[in-house]
């Protein structure tokens, strides 16, 4: 039995450390996308008149594809803002979805930004 005990320590062991490698890769596909995504999504914001539509589509298509509930919820509020500026702020709207991101991302609690923490979102992105 205690040989039996070991190899079911190890085989739980090897299951374990797995599941945190998958885990660990897709954070670190996700912090790409989301550096990947970000300026093509404030380029679209802040400077309409060099809006690259099919960009713009893979963009939303990663957002989608690796962000988490709460993240697509905030893209979604932003490109509707997008498509009909009197729905909202989209400032305000890109500064929620960027700590959502963060937030995302993060392993600690504490390590999470308030989205008027995010400053600076149209500075000179994409020129």
């Amino acid at each position: 039995m205690n040989i039996l005990g070991q190899m079911l320590f190890i085989v739980i062991g090897g299951f374990v450390g797995y599941l945190l490698g998958i885990a660990k890769t897709f954070r670190e596909q996700k912090q790409k996308a989301y550096e990947e995504i970000l300026p093509i999504i404030l380029k679209v914001a802040y400077h309409p008149e060099k809006k690259d539509e099919e960009k713009f589509g893979k963009a939303l298509s990663k957002l989608w594809l690796y962000g988490n509930k709460k993240v697509a919820s905030k893209m979604k509020r932003a490109v509707s803002i997008l498509h009909d500026p009197t729905r909202g702020n989209i400032t305000k709207a890109l500064q929620e979805t960027v700590a959502e991101m963060r937030k995302d991302l993060q392993v600690l609690p504490w390590q999470k930004i308030k989205p008027e923490e995010v400053k600076q979102l149209y500075s000179r992105i994409g020129q």
